[in-house]
């Protein structure tokens, strides 16, 4: 049986993170549900234990199994001091033993009796690979006064759960940069070494404290996947300045984006080496804009003039092959606009002939193939490779065949399409769980079900182009609540059939404009003054800018309308509406209880919207009209005989 550290916790306050055997009690999900905390002993000493990255959503999804009494061996954990205590993030760790006395659940939420023996149980490991460079000895860590902070939970809820903030211990004695800075545009060799304390990038996160920036010593090792050519722009000093941005891949399979500022970027440009593994540390970590992201990271890094870059000793064990994330083609339209590459996986239901384009850059011959993949969600789509990935042999007459392209992007063409990218790994027949499922749903049913043609759906409610009244959807297929898209991108489109639940009184509904152009005025010395126009203009009517609350059998949503929309809905214009709001309360209140269950063909323009910091979907009337119950009854009825 496997005995417990002696002094574990003492060291651990001194900065080390050497590997420990400790004994694990009350492992409890915090109130937010997500997150699992608990009490680490040594046998002499106890401390409160967080359980972040990949032990948390080991224990979430149940492949880890943790019990009072239970003996676990630290891989990658850290010390905070928070306030006058201590907390250790556990980031990697390998269970031991399991106790007699624990259940065979996940995390409880409440304690259990103390164990009196422990019984020994199949180790299931949660770990990041440490490699022997990244290992500290017993007398180095005890000489070293500061450690590198560890990872916490990255959702925002972690910090609503605990009233507490993360602060960093004293950085005194902290060695100097190995560096010597070097002048702009200098391509002289980074230093060579090992660092310990090293990072996960999925445990990057910018929530997890309040420290200054150059308290920030997080250190990661990473492969540096991919350097863009640098880009120049002017400081608000007016200095000229260069930026690049980087793709660095960790041993785990995990991928973020890098961005080299100013001094940085002058700094390292010209030494960093696509394919060569790194340290990076003192950087700042932040929440990645998916609409320029080409990595799938909720967060991106940035490089500044105190940021250290040191090659790393051990150029192996890391392959910069990115963890697959595959995306149902139906959700595909959700990407359009965005830089962040999509991993699919599809059936291919027609393989185009290679051909080839000219470029315009040189007029050389680039091959092409266009392939129909679909999927489950019967849906399909046209992929188009080009090079080798286009020219490999494996694909003639491949239709019936599964195809798995990762790192693809997703376009606008014919409403919605993909495209492979010069890193696009292209596999035919690929073996996996998601591989297996999708080969039995096309054997059982899919080559013979009804496939909709997903530029076809996108063109009807999808992200590209006006609306069209090809499709109807409901307000659940329409409805975004993950991956909401940047407020810079195109809005989408879609139709839908709604009844009206609810118009407000209590709002504004309407606005004092210049009847001639729409645009707001108020009343001023008599007439009325248009801020936009900077002039006056005799006279002015109420345009209405109101929202209402609607329903369809799958969800409700709150829509804004305009004057032409509101007039169609509460059957008065604006300034008849008025006129009831202050003189006739009960006439007003007429007129907005005529619009309740009414129901209506409605054209929604989605987009995003910043408010305080946070993104929300507006969804805004575009045109609507009473609906039309024969030709509605007939749309149902070849629902029904499965003809739509």
């Amino acid at each position: 049986m496997e005995t417990l550290t002696p002094k574990a916790l003492e060291l651990a306050k001194d900065g080390q993170t050497e590997p420990v055997n400790l004994r694990v009690r009350d492992v409890v999900k915090l109130p937010n549900g997500k997150f699992y905390s608990c009490t680490l002993t040594d046998g002499t000493q106890t401390m409160k234990g967080r359980l972040v990255a990949a032990v948390n959503k080991a224990l979430a999804d149940g492949s880890l199994q943790l019990g009072d009494g239970d003996v676990v061996r630290l891989e990658n954990y850290v010390c905070n001091k928070v306030g006058d205590d201590q907390l250790l993030m556990v980031s990697s760790l390998q269970l031991l033993h399991k106790s007699s006395s624990s259940s065979n659940t996940a995390a409880t939420d409440a304690a259990g009796a103390k164990p009196d023996q422990q019984l020994p149980g199949t180790p299931v490991v949660v770990k990041q690979e440490v490699k022997q460079e990244d290992q500290v000895t017993p007398a180095a860590a005890a000489a070293r006064p500061m450690m590198t902070p560890g990872p916490t939970p990255s959702p925002s809820e972690e910090m609503k759960a605990s009233a507490m903030m993360l602060t960093p211990q004293s950085v005194a004695g902290s060695a100097k940069p190995s560096y010597t800075p070097q002048a702009p545009h200098s391509a002289s060799p980074l230093p060579v070494g090992t660092k310990s304390g090293v990072q996960p990038i999925a445990a990057l996160n910018p929530y997890d404290t309040n420290w200054t920036i150059k308290a920030k010593l997080w250190t990661i090792k990473a492969k540096l996947v991919r350097k863009a050519p640098p880009r120049a722009f002017n400081s608000r000093a007016g200095t000229p300045s260069r930026v690049f941005n980087v793709e660095l891949a960790d041993a785990a399979g995990s991928q973020i984006q890098a961005t080299f500022w100013r001094e940085a970027a002058e700094k390292y440009l010209d030494v960093l080496q696509e394919g060569k593994v790194y340290y990076f540390s003192k950087f700042q970590v932040k929440v990645a804009n998916k609409q320029y992201a080409t990595v799938r990271n909720d967060y991106e890094l940035h490089f500044d003039n105190r940021t250290e870059v040191e090659e790393a000793a051990d150029q192996g064990g890391i392959d910069g092959a990115a963890q697959v994330e595959l995306v149902p083609l139906d959700k595909l339209p959700r990407f359009v606009g965005r830089k962040m590459p999509v991993d699919v996986l599809g059936v291919v239901t027609h393989c185009g002939p290679l051909g080839t384009i000219k470029r315009k850059a040189d007029n050389s011959e680039l091959p092409r193939r266009d392939v129909t993949i679909a999927d489950s969600s019967r849906c399909s789509v046209v992929l188009t490779l080009w090079a080798d990935q286009a020219s490999r042999a494996e694909l003639d007459g491949c239709e019936g065949q599964l195809l798995q392209v990762t790192c693809v992007r997703v376009g606008d063409y014919n409403g919605c399409s993909l495209s492979a990218v010069t890193r696009s790994q292209v596999s035919v027949n690929p073996e996996s769980a998601a591989a297996d499922a999708l080969r039995e749903w096309w054997q059982a049913e899919g080559s013979s079900a009804a496939l909709t043609p997903l530029g076809q759906a996108s063109a009807a409610g999808g992200a590209g182009g006006g609306p069209r009244n090809n499709k109807l959807q409901f307000l659940s297929d329409v409805m975004v609540e993950e991956d909401i898209p940047s407020p810079d991108a195109k809005p989408t489109y879609h139709d839908v059939v709604v009844s009206v639940v609810q118009v407000q009184d209590s709002q504004t509904m309407y606005y004092l404009a210049n009847p001639e152009n729409g645009k707001k005025v108020e009343p001023r010395e008599g007439r009325f003054w248009c801020e936009a126009e900077s002039r006056y203009v005799d006279a002015a009517q109420n345009r209405y800018v109101l929202t209402a609350r609607v329903a369809d059998a799958t969800r409700e949503t709150y829509v804004n309308m305009f004057n032409d929309q509101g007039v169609q809905l509460l059957g008065a214009s604006a300034d008849e509406l008025a006129a009831q709001r202050g003189s006739d309360e009960a006439s007003f209140a007429g007129t907005l209880a005529g619009a309740k269950w009414s129901e209506w063909l409605m054209t929604l323009a989605a987009r995003s919207r910043e408010y305080n910091g946070e993104r929300r979907m507006r969804y805004t009337v575009v045109r609507m009209a009473p609906v039309d119950y024969a030709q509605e009854g007939h749309r149902l009825l070849q629902l029904i005989q499965g003809k739509a």
